[in-house]
């Protein structure tokens, strides 16, 4: 089957379609890519800043959120460190702020994967539409049918329904297979918010060494 003449063939709607189907790959690679779990959620992160603030160390905590710089959860943990000498409720509110910013972050560029299935099968019934406009008006000028003017106009109509059929039924899998896993990646990140911020309370600084951190500024 020749490709490039299908997509010719299937007249000025294959265009979008396949621009459309260039945007939804590249997302859903860059989504694969930005929302690995060691990334997001470094092993033992937690058990070693908890650690840390056990043993009236927030200077290693700190160092050990400078370490990640791309991690979520290491910019919730900063949040909640830099305020610890504040009370219980400012610890609260800051990682919980700053938890519901990381949270909107990991569905970056998702709306992208479902406008692209929902618009693509549109694409293709508006070339099917197209199509059928062509092969009508074919046969409103002759009276003697050439069918091969009439097959194109059919043709036109077919492929752009499979073209935007076959973009839409993958980008679905796509952004519910993004979907899922942001959502997992959130949820973990939420307990592990929760974690952080019980270590932090029950280590109110009652002494100079439990000082408050401010972050580094690069």
């Amino acid at each position: 089957m020749d490709l490039v003449g299908l997509f010719h063939r299937g007249g000025i709607a294959m265009y979008p379609i396949l621009l459309c189907s260039v945007a939804a790959v590249t997302v859903f690679l860059e989504r694969l890519w930005s929302l690995r779990h060691n990334k997001l959620i470094p092993n033992g992160f937690v058990r070693n800043f908890r650690e840390h603030i056990k043993q009236g160390r927030p200077e290693d905590a700190a160092a050990l959120c400078d370490a990640h710089p791309n991690s979520p959860l290491s910019r919730i943990a900063r949040a909640g460190l830099s305020h610890h000498d504040q009370g219980g409720d400012m610890i609260r509110f800051m990682v919980s702020e700053i938890g519901e910013q990381e949270a909107v972050e990991l569905e970056r560029y998702q709306s992208i994967l479902g406008t692209v299935a929902y618009i693509s099968p549109l694409l293709g019934l508006f070339g099917t539409v197209s199509g059928m406009i062509k092969a009508f008006d074919v046969i409103s000028k002759h009276t003697v049918v050439d069918p091969p003017l009439l097959a194109a106009g059919i043709s036109e109509a077919l492929i752009t329904t499979f073209a935007g059929l076959a973009v839409a039924i993958p980008v679905v899998v796509m952004d519910r297979y993004v979907q899922s896993r942001s959502e997992h990646i959130s949820l973990e990140l939420e307990k592990k918010a929760v974690a952080i911020t019980e270590a932090l309370i029950k280590q109110q600084p009652d002494s100079p060494s439990l000082r408050v951190l401010t972050p580094s500024r690069t």
